[in-house]
């Protein structure tokens, strides 16, 4: 007997639950702000050309695969929304934290969806760089890595340099600035383990 008046209980308790978070009995919520609408930049015919620097700095190597949606999100809203001239959008993606081992051949099994993935990118015109400074400090060499990759000179200097070229910097995803070796990416490195 106990148990069936606690049964039906906790069955009017969930009923009463469902009843409150159903729509058709929910009361409406004072919205003062009205409703949001949807809207493309409706002036971006006058732009000839978006002109991106991505700052890769990852303290997982394996948030590159992640931040790749959103270069994808924006390859495809360029090619969807504007502009359309003969070439809408450039983007270089500059890479100085421990997301570099994604890019250096000896890692090519480990990281082969991410490598594939940017390589298809660079086959759309996205220039992939690397930081000389970080590269070396994690023991790598231009050799090291896949060929759609460019060393350049440090990090700082190469993103001054697009945006002084009139590119915007994007930082979507990236982590808080990080040394290039941690006990994520350590096993991936060509440094010795001293």
């Amino acid at each position: 007997m106990e148990f069936s008046r606690t049964l039906r209980a906790a069955i009017a308790f969930a009923l009463a639950g469902w009843a409150w978070c159903s729509p058709s009995t929910a009361q409406p919520v004072a919205a003062p702000y009205g409703t949001a609408k949807y809207s493309a930049y409706p002036d971006i015919g006058e732009l000839k050309q978006l002109k991106v620097v991505w700052d890769f700095n990852f303290t997982d190597p394996k948030a590159v695969g992640v931040v790749f949606n959103y270069v994808n999100a924006l390859l495809t809203a360029t090619s969807e929304f504007g502009p359309h001239e003969i070439d809408p959008i450039k983007v270089v993606i500059v890479c100085h934290g421990p997301e570099i081992v994604t890019f250096a051949r000896k890692n090519y099994e480990k990281y082969k969806d991410i490598a594939d993935r940017a390589a298809s990118f660079a086959k759309q015109g996205v220039k992939f760089e690397i930081c000389h400074n970080a590269a070396a400090f994690l023991g790598f060499t231009a050799d090291d890595f896949h060929g759609f990759v460019t060393v350049v000179p440090p990090a700082p200097y190469a993103l001054a340099y697009w945006q002084a070229k009139g590119y915007t910097l994007n930082a979507v995803g990236a982590t808080m600035p990080t040394t290039p070796l941690n006990e994520l990416n350590k096993a991936d490195t060509n440094r010795n383990s001293n």
